[in-house]
């Protein structure tokens, strides 16, 4: 018996099924994230998206849209010039994409008000993107902040 969502199901003639929620985050994270063409984030985001920022200290959730995303994207290239992105981890079930990534660049703007030194900078961060029909609607983010400031630290001791 098929079942409604039985993937071996075509779709109907004109109608192109939702791209797997693995395809979704891949490619959002390759055209977006990236800080390569954040001006693309509505393509693969919802209109509005929730946000779970995990922090041991201070846990927030926050909705964003497209546009606030690209422009949290343009924020990262303004602390981190051009980065690279490399993705060290990816796992999906269901609706549910797991994603670690590295992501390097350079300190050529301030986080905390400390003087930019041109040093390089790595910041590790794993999210769990949730995915309805082709779209990106929630995500649960955690990164590696007190290595981020051990590293701040350390260049602040050498400048």
């Amino acid at each position: 018996m098929i079942q409604p969502n039985d993937a071996s199901m075509p779709a109907p003639a004109g109608i192109e099924p939702a791209p797997e929620p693995q395809a979704v985050v891949a490619a959002f994270i390759r055209d977006v994230r990236s800080g390569r063409h954040p001006e693309l984030a509505s393509r693969y985001m919802a209109p509005r998206v929730t946000a779970h920022q995990l922090c041991a200290e201070d846990r927030q959730t926050v909705e964003r849209t497209p546009e606030e995303y690209a422009v949290h994207v343009r924020e990262f290239l303004d602390l981190f010039g051009e980065f690279s992105l490399e993705i060290e981890e990816m796992i999906s079930q269901d609706d549910r994409v797991f994603v670690r990534w590295r992501q390097d660049g350079r300190h050529v703007g301030s986080q905390d008000g400390e003087a930019p030194t041109g040093a390089p900078l790595t910041e590790l961060t794993s999210v769990v993107y949730r995915v309805e029909q082709g779209r990106i609607v929630e995500y649960w983010l955690q990164f590696d902040r007190k290595g981020m400031e051990m590293q701040l630290e350390s260049l602040a001791a050498a400048h």
